[in-house]
């Protein structure tokens, strides 16, 4: 399974790298803190479904698009794990 970009450095692709817009003033655009973006944009955050929103209108893109992303990349981090992570399957019903 590839690994996926976390969302925020789609983000600060979109956003900062190709608009030429600050933290500061892409966190004003978004209605959110300047801390807020920033954590998202240096992937110590993830796009929860109020940012998802905000990025859809802003972008005018859909809520989904974001949360897609954001899904993928928590899959493919919980997937990285997968071995370590001990269940007890339940039994067959006969």
């Amino acid at each position: 399974m590839y690994q996926p970009l976390h969302p925020g450095e789609i983000v600060k692709d979109t956003l900062i790298d190709a608009t030429g817009l600050t933290v500061t003033k892409a966190a004003h655009k978004l209605g959110v803190s300047r801390t807020a973006l920033s954590r998202l944009l240096n992937g110590h955050a993830g796009i929860s479904p109020e940012m998802a929103l905000r990025l859809a209108k802003l972008f005018s893109t859909s809520i989904e698009s974001w949360l897609n992303l954001q899904t993928e990349y928590d899959i493919w981090k919980i997937n990285c794990h997968y071995d370590e992570i001990k269940v007890e399957p339940l039994a067959k019903a006969a």
